[in-house]
């Protein structure tokens, strides 16, 4: 979706690094919010508009950015569930010795066969 700059709140870079809550202490840079629009994290980008010279956003594109963000982390948490179900299934390898007794026994069944 695109930032409608009829009915969004337009907010510069800078308002939107003050907007966002700090963590550990520390404001989100503008840089990293210029990363955001251009780049994206985690396959989500921030809408922006180039006002001339000047790099804006809205607080909804703020919104919509961060609740993608956590949408993608839900389906990243379902496709990790089943991947980590598939692996703690799984039969876990047998010891050397139980290995090595196991071909033994299979060998013999074999021979008693004829095989």
């Amino acid at each position: 979706m695109a930032i409608d700059i009829t009915s969004e709140r337009i907010i510069g870079l800078a308002e939107a690094a003050r907007i966002i809550p700090p963590r550990n202490g520390r404001r989100v840079a503008i840089s990293t919010l210029w990363r955001w629009c251009r780049k994206g994290l985690g396959g989500v980008r921030l809408e922006y508009i180039r006002l001339g010279r000047n790099i804006a956003t809205s607080t909804q594109a703020l919104n919509r950015f961060f609740l993608a963000l956590a949408n993608e982390d839900v389906v990243e948490m379902k496709a990790t569930d089943v991947t980590a179900r598939a692996f703690t299934n799984r039969q876990r390898p047998l010891p050397v010795a139980a290995r090595q007794a196991s071909l033994e026994q299979a060998d013999r069944i074999l021979e008693q066969a004829g095989i």
